[in-house]
């Protein structure tokens, strides 16, 4: 992993200060790996304070208001809010086995099912000169003071991890899923242009989301990947990508996003390829079962449908033609998404 990555909010030449954990954390697109480095002096501490080494992080989350919307400003019973509950800072201390000094990163991880964690295997690499020593999950992390924030210990060795599909699972100690919940996992398959959701913490900040143009790109791929237009920053790594069944279908792995090129992505891997590869992570998708409709569980509170009646032809045609399309509506307030994007 390098210390720039290409998104629409540049990080080159500014905030990553130490180097040499950026550019041996991942070995595979080692430009684009978006975890987010720190002084390991400041492991444990809610906010990490922005070191002159670093340079002026802040200044990037300044210059993009209303980027990332801030997860704190959501109505607590706001079916959003719910969902980002489970999503947590993942910090970790690594030690270079070379040179046998101490550096710190930071991404993005979920809770799941038995106190696992999920989050990119470049955030906790098993191969290559950097070993993790220590790591935690700081949930609830929602203003700069960290104010309520709670931080449950990480094993730093993952339980699963695949290099390749770039995701690692680990188990958190002192049960935090029985007080922030699990994430919902699906394996269904992503279309291109479905509008999509990214719960994260950039630049190890409070608890964000993008979701202003994010979405699946038209053009896919072959293999694994998803190529994505969703706004993240170093820090993003490990984030689960949602979209309306309100259920992760993917996981963030790599910035791309170049302003100047319309053609190009960030980069997440699908679901259903790790799924595939994971034992652990199917069997908890299998308990879990299809994800419920996203308006549904977005509203949990809502009344039971009243019994059906049988609506005239002419109703059912209006009804049908007055609807908006029902996958994306949850993640696309006022269709703009879809706007944008001419459909």
């Amino acid at each position: 992993m390098a210390t720039s990555h290409r998104t629409r909010r540049s990080t080159k030449g500014g905030i990553w200060g130490f180097t040499g954990l950026i550019l041996a954390i991942g070995a595979a697109e080692p430009a684009r790996a978006q975890s987010v480095g720190f002084d390991p002096t400041d492991y444990g501490r809610a906010q990490l304070p922005l070191r002159q080494t670093t340079g002026d992080a802040a200044a990037y989350v300044d210059r993009n208001k209303g980027a990332f919307e801030p997860i704190a400003e959501l109505d607590p019973r706001d079916g959003l809010a719910a969902l980002a509950r489970p999503i947590g800072r993942v910090d970790i201390v690594l030690r270079n086995a070379r040179t046998g000094q101490a550096v710190g990163a930071s991404c993005t991880g979920a809770l799941l099912p038995g106190d696992y964690v999920l989050t990119n295997h470049h955030c906790l690499p098993q191969s290559g000169d950097l070993t993790p020593v220590k790591a935690s999950i700081l949930m609830d992390y929602l203003t700069l003071d960290g104010q309520g924030s709670r931080r449950f210990e990480i094993d730093p060795k993952p339980v699963e991890f695949d290099a390749r599909l770039d995701y690692a699972l680990a188990r958190a100690a002192g049960n935090p899923t029985a007080t922030y919940g699990a994430a919902r996992l699906s394996g269904e398959a992503v279309p291109g242009n479905r509008s999509m959701l990214v719960i994260h913490h950039p630049l190890g900040r409070p608890k964000v989301m993008s979701r202003f143009r994010c979405f699946a790109l038209k053009e896919q791929g072959e293999g694994p990947d998803l190529r994505h237009r969703c706004d993240t920053l170093g820090g993003s790594s490990g984030s689960l990508m949602f979209d309306a069944s309100v259920a992760g279908v993917a996981l963030h792995k790599e910035g791309g996003l170049d302003p100047k090129d319309p053609s190009s992505f960030n980069a997440a891997t699908r679901l259903s390829a790790i799924l595939g590869r994971s034992r652990i992570l199917s069997e908890i998708a299998a308990r879990q079962g299809r994800p419920a409709a996203a308006t549904a569980a977005a509203d949990p509170a809502s009344p039971p449908a009243a019994p059906a009646t049988r609506p005239s032809a002419s109703s059912a045609a209006a009804s049908s033609a007055a609807a908006p399309p029902a996958p994306d509506a949850p993640l696309d307030p006022g269709r703009m998404n879809a706007i944008l994007r001419g459909r």
